[in-house]
């Protein structure tokens, strides 16, 4: 069984014989799923099986979740026993393996997130940590860090029919500021008891480092997804959480996004790229990431340029956020 995958002309075929892997990742990635594709990039198979052994040789790196090892063109994440994953860049293979269909998936799914990220970067397509919603012609990006509240903001901007998804927590920005789609999932840590996002299926996702969290496909929202934000115009919030008051929503000068840019894009992009970290242990690797904060040190001045820019103070009371966010971007509309 395979799942083909296009990430922006950057294919991935992924194979497993276990059939609710591939679902539940044709699930997340929806939007890039293909019937069939012309040339593959990149083969990820997905392994419910012990890992193999490997032969004597000294790690280059230890961490609390696994050892590091380079074998020729070949680098082992060995999480001690448990799972392994065997990245091959002159092969252009991955071959991750355990018994564990859990944690098969978890490291499937930062798998292809790592690599899509690094080939994304590369083209100048670059990922912001953000909640990205369209309101008729209008864009917004609201910057938010983990656990920050950018799925429950969805929740309730999501009530307004003329709300759309651009991406839960990880749109596209271009070399021109242009906003791409990337609708994946949505996730939470508990399941909405009201409104649209409570219609949808949702399941658990159990992570190793984290706790688990609820996911719902947006493929369950086809019909919500933004796939015209490139043309709209942008509000670019950087947001804040206030533990008691009104929430406050008020436009910045555009130097006043550089700290929120650096940390939401330029140096990290809020998903764990837990395996693109653990591959960064030499030269080599410590030159592409320099190489690739610059390609996004570019792509977000673009985006801050092309963008109104705004500071938004969260109160504890998610519906006046949401409220408040979407009279802002009323507000703004062009005639």
């Amino acid at each position: 069984m395979q799942l083909n995958l296009d990430f922006h002309n950057h294919t991935i075929l992924v194979r497993s014989s276990v059939e609710t892997i591939l679902q539940n990742l044709g699930d997340e990635f929806h939007f890039f799923c293909r019937e069939s594709v012309t040339q593959i990039d990149w083969s990820l198979s997905l392994n419910l099986q012990s890992p193999p052994s490997i032969s004597s040789v000294v790690a280059h790196k230890i961490t609390d979740t696994c050892a590091i090892y380079s074998l020729g063109s070949k680098k082992i994440l060995d999480y001690f026993g448990k799972a392994q994953v065997l990245w091959d860049e002159l092969e252009k293979t991955i071959e991750i393996y355990s018994l564990d269909e859990d944690r098969l998936y978890e490291l499937g799914f930062l798998a292809i997130h790592s690599l899509i990220g690094q080939k994304l970067d590369q083209d100048g397509l670059c990922r912001i940590h953000a909640l990205g919603v369209s309101f008729k012609n209008l864009n917004a990006l609201v910057m938010l860090p983990s656990k920050g509240g950018k799925s429950t903001l969805l929740t309730h901007l999501m009530m307004n029919p003329d709300v759309h998804i651009i991406s839960d927590d990880m749109p596209l920005i271009s070399l021109k500021g242009e906003v791409y789609p990337f609708p994946s999932k949505i996730s939470l840590e508990e399941i909405p008891s009201s409104g649209a996002l409570a219609e949808l299926k949702w399941r658990e996702f159990k992570r190793t480092q984290y706790p688990p969290k609820f996911t719902a496909s947006l493929a369950q929202f086809k019909d919500r997804i933004d796939v015209n934000s490139p043309h709209h115009k942008t509000l670019l919030v950087a947001g804040f959480r206030l533990s008691s008051g009104k929430s406050i929503l008020s436009p910045v000068n555009r130097f006043k996004m550089i700290k929120p840019m650096l940390e939401h894009m330029i140096i990290g992009v809020g998903l764990p790229q837990v395996i693109e970290m653990f591959l960064a242990f030499n030269f080599t690797d410590l030159f592409k990431m320099t190489y690739h904060a610059f390609i996004r040190s570019i792509c977000a001045f673009k985006l801050v340029m092309k963008s109104e820019c705004f500071h938004f103070y969260m109160g504890p009371d998610r519906a006046d956020n949401a409220q408040m966010l979407l009279e802002k971007l009323n507000d703004h509309q062009t005639p």
